[in-house]
Protein backbone atom coordinates (compact mmCIF):
# COMPACT_ATOMS: atom_id res chain seq x y z
CA UNK A 1 0.00 0.00 0.00
CA UNK A 2 1.27 3.45 -0.92
CA UNK A 3 0.49 6.25 1.55
CA UNK A 4 1.30 9.91 0.96
CA UNK A 5 1.82 11.85 4.20
CA UNK A 6 1.56 15.64 4.20
CA UNK A 7 1.45 18.35 6.83
CA UNK A 8 1.34 22.11 7.11
CA UNK A 9 -0.23 22.77 3.73
CA UNK A 10 -1.45 26.22 4.88
CA UNK A 11 -3.63 26.95 1.85
CA UNK A 12 -7.18 28.29 1.59
CA UNK A 13 -7.97 26.37 -1.63
CA UNK A 14 -7.01 22.83 -2.63
CA UNK A 15 -6.08 24.16 -6.08
CA UNK A 16 -3.25 26.15 -4.45
CA UNK A 17 -1.37 22.93 -3.61
CA UNK A 18 1.66 22.14 -5.79
CA UNK A 19 0.74 20.13 -8.92
CA UNK A 20 3.41 17.52 -8.20
CA UNK A 21 1.95 16.92 -4.72
CA UNK A 22 -1.56 16.47 -6.12
CA UNK A 23 -0.25 13.96 -8.71
CA UNK A 24 1.51 12.00 -5.95
CA UNK A 25 -1.62 11.99 -3.79
CA UNK A 26 -3.78 10.97 -6.76
CA UNK A 27 -1.51 7.95 -7.31
CA UNK A 28 -1.67 6.80 -3.67
CA UNK A 29 -3.90 4.25 -1.95
CA UNK A 30 -4.26 6.56 1.06
CA UNK A 31 -3.41 10.13 2.09
CA UNK A 32 -2.73 11.23 5.67
CA UNK A 33 -2.47 14.85 6.81
CA UNK A 34 -0.77 15.85 10.09
CA UNK A 35 -2.60 19.16 10.49
CA UNK A 36 -2.61 22.80 9.46
CA UNK A 37 -4.96 22.57 6.50
CA UNK A 38 -6.03 26.12 7.54
CA UNK A 39 -9.42 25.90 5.80
CA UNK A 40 -12.35 23.48 6.07
CA UNK A 41 -12.73 23.79 2.28
CA UNK A 42 -9.32 22.14 1.86
CA UNK A 43 -10.25 19.39 4.34
CA UNK A 44 -13.48 18.80 2.36
CA UNK A 45 -11.47 18.20 -0.79
CA UNK A 46 -9.05 15.77 0.92
CA UNK A 47 -12.03 13.81 2.26
CA UNK A 48 -13.79 13.84 -1.12
CA UNK A 49 -10.80 12.76 -3.21
CA UNK A 50 -8.89 10.26 -1.07
CA UNK A 51 -8.97 7.38 1.35
CA UNK A 52 -8.04 9.80 4.11
CA UNK A 53 -6.99 10.17 7.76
CA UNK A 54 -6.20 13.59 9.25
CA UNK A 55 -5.72 15.50 12.49
CA UNK A 56 -6.06 19.20 13.20
CA UNK A 57 -3.15 21.58 13.69
CA UNK A 58 -2.62 24.79 15.62
CA UNK A 59 -3.40 27.00 12.59
CA UNK A 60 -6.63 25.27 11.60
CA UNK A 61 -9.94 27.09 11.78
CA UNK A 62 -12.66 26.18 14.30
CA UNK A 63 -14.57 23.99 11.85
CA UNK A 64 -11.51 21.84 11.09
CA UNK A 65 -10.86 21.47 14.83
CA UNK A 66 -14.47 20.39 15.39
CA UNK A 67 -14.32 17.76 12.65
CA UNK A 68 -10.91 16.21 13.33
CA UNK A 69 -9.19 14.78 16.38
CA UNK A 70 -5.87 15.84 17.86
CA UNK A 71 -4.49 12.30 17.48
CA UNK A 72 -5.36 9.33 15.28
CA UNK A 73 -4.11 5.74 15.34
CA UNK A 74 -4.87 3.29 12.53
CA UNK A 75 -3.45 0.07 11.13
CA UNK A 76 -2.39 -0.69 7.57
CA UNK A 77 -1.30 -4.22 6.62
CA UNK A 78 -0.06 -4.99 10.13
CA UNK A 79 1.70 -1.64 10.71
CA UNK A 80 0.25 0.67 13.37
CA UNK A 81 0.50 4.32 12.37
CA UNK A 82 -0.11 7.32 14.61
CA UNK A 83 -0.86 10.83 13.43
CA UNK A 84 -0.44 14.02 15.48
CA UNK A 85 0.30 17.65 14.69
CA UNK A 86 2.34 18.45 17.75
CA UNK A 87 2.28 18.40 21.50
CA UNK A 88 3.72 20.59 24.17
CA UNK A 89 7.05 18.86 24.10
CA UNK A 90 10.28 20.02 25.69
CA UNK A 91 12.54 18.01 23.40
CA UNK A 92 10.40 17.59 20.28
CA UNK A 93 11.88 14.42 18.79
CA UNK A 94 12.70 12.61 22.02
CA UNK A 95 9.26 13.35 23.48
CA UNK A 96 7.56 12.30 20.24
CA UNK A 97 9.35 8.96 20.60
CA UNK A 98 7.74 8.57 24.02
CA UNK A 99 4.37 9.64 22.59
CA UNK A 100 4.69 7.01 19.86
CA UNK A 101 5.45 4.37 22.48
CA UNK A 102 2.46 5.53 24.55
CA UNK A 103 0.20 5.22 21.48
CA UNK A 104 1.62 1.77 20.69
CA UNK A 105 2.50 2.64 17.09
CA UNK A 106 5.27 1.55 14.76
CA UNK A 107 5.30 4.92 12.96
CA UNK A 108 4.29 8.34 14.28
CA UNK A 109 3.73 10.98 11.60
CA UNK A 110 3.74 14.53 12.95
CA UNK A 111 3.69 18.09 11.64
CA UNK A 112 4.23 21.66 12.81
CA UNK A 113 7.97 22.02 12.14
CA UNK A 114 7.66 22.48 8.33
CA UNK A 115 10.72 20.35 7.55
CA UNK A 116 11.18 16.70 6.74
CA UNK A 117 12.85 14.59 9.37
CA UNK A 118 12.99 10.92 10.38
CA UNK A 119 14.14 9.69 13.78
CA UNK A 120 14.30 6.13 15.09
CA UNK A 121 13.55 5.25 18.71
CA UNK A 122 14.29 1.54 19.02
CA UNK A 123 11.76 -0.13 16.71
CA UNK A 124 9.62 3.05 16.44
CA UNK A 125 9.99 5.60 13.64
CA UNK A 126 8.95 9.23 14.12
CA UNK A 127 8.65 11.23 10.89
CA UNK A 128 7.59 14.69 9.77
CA UNK A 129 6.77 14.94 6.04
CA UNK A 130 7.66 18.64 5.98
CA UNK A 131 5.53 21.30 4.32
CA UNK A 132 4.80 21.30 0.58
CA UNK A 133 4.02 25.03 0.61
CA UNK A 134 5.97 26.71 3.45
CA UNK A 135 9.17 24.74 4.13
CA UNK A 136 11.49 25.84 6.93
CA UNK A 137 15.18 24.95 6.73
CA UNK A 138 14.12 22.26 4.31
CA UNK A 139 12.83 21.54 0.84
CA UNK A 140 9.15 21.61 -0.10
CA UNK A 141 8.19 17.99 0.55
CA UNK A 142 5.87 15.15 1.42
CA UNK A 143 6.52 11.60 2.61
CA UNK A 144 5.87 8.42 0.66
CA UNK A 145 5.20 5.49 2.97
CA UNK A 146 5.14 1.99 1.47
CA UNK A 147 3.59 -0.75 3.60
CA UNK A 148 3.51 -4.40 2.63
CA UNK A 149 3.09 -7.53 4.76
CA UNK A 150 3.90 -5.75 8.03
CA UNK A 151 7.00 -4.03 6.63
CA UNK A 152 7.32 -0.31 6.03
CA UNK A 153 9.59 2.02 4.05
CA UNK A 154 9.50 5.81 4.17
CA UNK A 155 10.96 8.18 1.59
CA UNK A 156 10.63 11.89 0.97
CA UNK A 157 9.66 13.55 -2.30
CA UNK A 158 10.35 17.13 -3.32
CA UNK A 159 7.15 18.72 -4.58
CA UNK A 160 8.22 22.20 -5.73
CA UNK A 161 11.33 23.72 -7.22
CA UNK A 162 12.21 25.79 -4.20
CA UNK A 163 13.57 25.19 -0.74
CA UNK A 164 13.54 28.09 1.71
CA UNK A 165 13.59 30.55 -1.17
CA UNK A 166 16.32 28.74 -3.13
CA UNK A 167 15.49 27.29 -6.56
CA UNK A 168 16.21 23.58 -6.94
CA UNK A 169 15.61 21.45 -10.02
CA UNK A 170 13.47 18.34 -9.70
CA UNK A 171 14.33 15.19 -11.61
CA UNK A 172 11.43 14.08 -13.76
Amino acid sequence: MKIIAVSDTHVRRFDDLPERLVRLMDSADMVVHAGDFVSADVLDEFERRYEFVGVYGNSDDAEVKERLNETEVFEVEGVKIGLIHRGNFINEFHDLGYKARELGVDLLVFGHIHRFVVERFGRIIVACPGSPTQPRLSASSCAVISVEDGRMEIDFELVQEFACGIDVRLRT
